[in-house]
C-alpha cells in the first residue's frame, strides 16, 4: 500500500486557518455553555450601558425575561439611589481609571422587590485597545443581606439597650479553642465590674478577678463552651463579686443560647446587681414572717383571753348572783365571802387583761380607732367605774376640774382604760381619807388630763423605774392588789395614740399622773360610748307580760345556766337557749325573736358566720345582734361592731351590763309597739 501524497506547502496554511476556525467554534460554544449555565448571572452590555446578552440565571435574579432585558439598560432596573454609583463606576472604566469594578448594589424587580447583588464588571477592548462591551456577574446576596441587616438591628437594639437598661448586655461566643468572648458588650463595664470596657472587651476572664473566691468555680463553669450536639436551655445564674469601692455586692442574670447562621452558638444575655433586691426580698419575707408570726400570736392570745374568761365567767358571775339575789338571805360572814370570791375573780381578770394587752402591744397589733370626743366626758365615765373602789377605801373622789372643753382625737375605749387604770392607781396607793382630783386643760396642739392625789408620793429613785413591768416598787408588801404592768400599759398605749404620760410627784407631797393626748382637727366630738350601766339597772323588776324575746346561742352550759339565772331579774325577757349556730338558725327561722345574744365562739360556726346566715333571711335582718363572748381582744370588739353588732358584752359577766343591754332593747321593743 503506498503512503499518501503530502500536501503541497501551498495548502499549509489554509489548513492552518481552518483548524484555527474550528479551535475558536469549540471555545465560543464552551464559553456560551458556560455564560447560559452559570449559576450566577451574566450579562454583556453596549457600551451606554444596554444589554446585550443575558443568561438565565440572571433573568432569574431579577425577574425579568430575555427579551424585556434586552429591551433595558442596566439603569433602568437599578434602584435609584445606587444609579449615581453605577453611572460613575461606567465612566471610570472607560477611562482607564479602574481596570475592574467589584460593588454591592440594589435592583429593582417588576413586582417591586428589591434585589441585593454583588456585581462585579470589567469593560472588553479591542487589539487596539479601544472599548467594545462590558462584560458584567451578578450574585443574589439579598438573603446575606438580610442576615446582615438582622444582625446590625440586633446590635444596635443591643447598644440601645446598654445605654439605658441597668446591668451590663452582653453577648458571648467561643473560639476555636473553646475560650469564651465577648461578641458584644454594652457600655456599663466600668459601673458593674469596675474595670475599663476595652480590657473586658478584649479579656472575657478579666472580670473574673472581681468574682468572690467562693464563687469562681462556678462563674468559670459559666464560662464552658457548650459540647458539639449538646441540648442547650437558658441559664438563670447568681454569683458574688468583690468591688474595690462598693465592697460585696450579688450579681445575677439570665442567659439564652443561639445558634446562629455558620452554626457557631452564642449566649444572649443580662447581668444585674440584684443586692438590693434580694435584701428587700430577705426583708419582705421577714415582715411576712413576722406577720404569720402576730397573726397566729393574736389568734393564741384570743384563745387564751376565751378560754381564761371562761370559767372567770362562773365564778365572777354566780358571785355577782349570790350577792345581788341573796339579799337578806346571807349573813354579814356570807356576804363578806362571797365579795372575797367576787374580788378575787375580778383581781384575777384584771391580771389576765393586762397580761394580754401588754403582749399585744409589744407584738404591734393592737388595733387603736381614733376619732374625734369629749375629754370631759371620757374621763366621767372612768370616774364613775372607779367610784365604788373610792368609797370602799375611804377616798373622796372629787368632781373633774375642767378648764377646756377642746375635742380630742383618740380610741375612745383605750383612753377611757388609760383613765380607769390612774384613777385606781389614785385611789389604792393613796393615804387613809386621801383625794383624788382629776383636772383638764389644753397647752398648745394637746389636752392634758391629769390624775391628781394626796398619796405618799415618789422618789426620783422610784420614778426611774416606775415603768418597768411588774416591778411593783415595794407595794407588794403593802397588801394593795396589782399586777406591776398597769402603767407600762398606759404609756403604751399614750403612745400609740400619739400622746404621752407625764408624772410628776414628790416624797409626801402627792403625785399627778397627766396623760397629754392630741387635740381634734375639725369639727368638735360629743362624747363618745356609753356610761358604765347604773345602780338602778340591778334591781328586779316585776313582770308584764313577754316583754321581749331573747334567742341566746351558747354552747356552754354553765354559761347558759348563769345568762338564766341573773335574767329572772327581767321576769318579762323570755329566753331560749340554742347550743349551736345551726339550732339557733332553725329556732329563729321557726320564730323571729326581738333580740340575738350571741356566743361568738359557738362549736360549729362562729357568731361572724351564724350572723351572715341570719342576714341571708330577710324576717330577721332588722332584729338586733349582742355578741356575749369570752374574746375580749379589742380588734374583735372592734370587728363586731363592723358586722352591725349594737353590742358586746364580755365574760366574765357583768350582770349590770347585761341587764342594762335587756333594758334599753325591752324599752326599743315597747316603743316598736306603741308605735304600731
Amino acid at each position: 500500500m503506498e503512503p499518501a501524497p503530502s500536501p503541497d506547502q501551498a495548502e499549509l496554511p489554509a489548513m492552518a486557518e481552518i483548524a484555527d476556525a474550528a479551535g475558536l467554534r469549540s471555545q465560543v460554544l464552551r464559553y456560551r455553555a458556560a455564560f447560559e449555565l452559570s449559576a450566577h448571572g451574566q450579562a454583556l452590555l453596549d457600551l451606554t450601558g444596554r444589554f446585550l446578552e443575558v443568561n438565565a440565571s440572571l433573568c432569574e435574579i431579577l425577574g425579568y425575561s430575555q427579551a424585556q432585558l434586552l429591551n433595558r439598560r442596566f439603569l433602568d432596573i437599578t434602584h435609584p439611589d445606587d444609579q449615581a454609583d453605577g453611572l460613575q463606576a461606567a465612566v471610570d472604566l472607560r477611562s482607564g481609571k479602574l481596570q475592574r469594578y467589584r460593588c454591592e448594589k440594589r435592583y429593582l424587580r417588576p413586582d417591586g422587590q428589591t434585589v441585593w447583588a454583588q456585581v462585579t464588571s470589567h469593560l472588553a477592548r479591542d487589539a487596539d485597545g479601544q472599548p467594545l462591551y462590558f462584560a458584567t456577574v451578578i450574585e443574589d446576596i439579598t438573603e446575606r443581606k438580610a442576615s446582615e441587616l438582622a444582625l446590625r438591628e440586633r446590635e444596635a437594639l443591643l447598644s440601645s439597650m446598654g445605654k439605658f437598661v441597668p446591668g451590663l448586655i452582653h453577648k458571648i461566643g467561643f473560639d476555636a479553642d473553646g475560650r469564651a468572648r465577648f461578641l458584644y458588650i454594652s457600655d456599663r463595664a466600668m459601673e458593674m465590674f469596675e474595670l475599663p470596657h476595652e480590657l473586658m472587651e478584649r479579656d472575657y476572664h478579666a472580670h473574673h478577678a472581681r468574682v468572690h473566691p467562693d464563687d469562681q468555680a462556678y462563674v468559670k463553669r459559666l464560662a464552658t463552651a457548650p459540647k458539639p450536639g449538646a441540648l442547650l436551655h437558658p441559664v438563670d445564674f447568681e454569683y458574688r463579686v468583690i468591688l474595690p469601692s462598693k465592697g460585696l455586692r450579688v450579681y445575677g442574670g439570665h442567659a439564652i443560647p443561639v445558634t446562629e447562621e455558620d452554626g457557631s452558638v452564642v449566649w444572649y444575655g443580662h447581668t444585674a446587681d440584684v443586692t438590693d433586691k434580694k435584701a428587700l426580698l430577705k426583708a419582705r419575707m421577714a415582715a411576712q414572717v413576722a406577720q404569720d408570726a402576730n397573726l397566729a400570736k393574736n389568734e393564741f392570745l384570743s384563745r387564751v383571753s376565751h378560754e381564761l374568761r371562761t370559767p372567770l365567767n362562773a365564778v365572777i358571775g354566780f358571785a355577782q348572783l349570790l350577792r345581788l339575789s341573796s339579799a337578806g338571805q346571807l349573813n354579814a360572814a356570807q356576804r363578806q365571802h362571797v365579795e372575797h370570791i367576787e374580788s378575787a375573780g375580778s383581781h384575777l381578770l384584771g391580771i389576765i387583761s393586762d397580761v394580754l394587752d401588754l403582749s399585744r402591744i409589744e407584738a404591734g397589733n393592737l388595733p387603736l380607732l381614733a376619732e374625734p370626743c369629749q375629754a370631759a366626758a371620757l374621763l366621767n365615765e372612768a370616774c364613775h367605774l372607779v367610784a365604788p373602789l373610792a368609797r370602799g377605801s375611804g377616798i373622796a373622789l372629787r368632781a373633774p376640774v375642767i378648764t377646756d372643753h377642746t375635742p380630742i382625737h383618740v380610741d375612745p375605749m383605750r383612753l377611757r382604760q388609760v383613765l380607769v387604770n390612774l384613777l385606781s392607781n389614785a385611789i389604792k396607793y393613796n393615804r387613809p381619807q386621801g383625794q383624788v382630783t382629776p383636772r383638764v386643760w389644753a397647752e398648745g396642739d394637746l389636752v392634758a388630763i391629769a390624775i391628781d392625789d394626796t398619796g405618799k408620793g415618789l422618789s426620783p429613785e422610784q420614778q426611774a423605774h416606775l415603768f418597768e413591768p411588774f416591778n411593783r416598787l415595794g407595794a407588794e408588801r403593802t397588801g394593795v392588789e396589782g399586777t406591776g404592768i398597769g402603767l407600762v400599759i398606759v404609756r403604751k398605749l399614750l403612745e400609740a395614740m400619739q400622746g404621752r404620760l407625764e408624772v410628776r410627784s414628790q416624797p409626801d407631797q402627792g403625785s399627778s399622773f397627766i396623760a397629754w393626748v392630741p387635740k381634734a382637727s375639725g369639727a368638735s366630738a360629743g362624747a363618745e360610748g356609753t356610761s358604765a350601766a347604773a345602780p338602778a339597772h340591778l334591781a328586779a323588776r316585776a313582770a308584764s307580760g313577754n316583754e321581749l324575746r331573747v334567742l341566746y346561742a351558747e354552747d356552754n352550759d354553765i354559761n347558759a345556766e348563769l345568762v338564766l339565772e341573773v335574767l329572772k331579774l327581767r321576769p318579762g325577757c323570755l329566753v331560749r337557749v340554742a347550743t349551736s349556730g345551726a339550732e339557733a338558725l332553725a329556732m329563729a327561722r321557726e320564730q323571729a325573736p326581738d333580740l340575738f345574744l350571741l356566743d361568738m365562739h359557738l362549736g360549729d360556726m362562729s357568731g361572724f358566720e351564724l350572723t351572715r346566715q341570719l342576714q341571708a333571711e330577710p324576717a330577721l335582718q332588722g332584729v338586733p345582734r349582742v355578741a356575749f363572748s369570752a374574746d375580749a381582744m379589742p380588734d374583735q370588739i372592734h370587728r363586731a361592731r363592723d358586722h352591725g353588732f349594737s353590742g358586746y358584752l364580755t365574760k366574765p359577766l357583768d350582770v349590770a351590763a347585761l341587764l342594762a343591754c335587756v333594758d334599753e332593747h325591752t324599752e326599743r321593743v315597747r316603743n316598736l309597739r306603741q308605735a304600731r
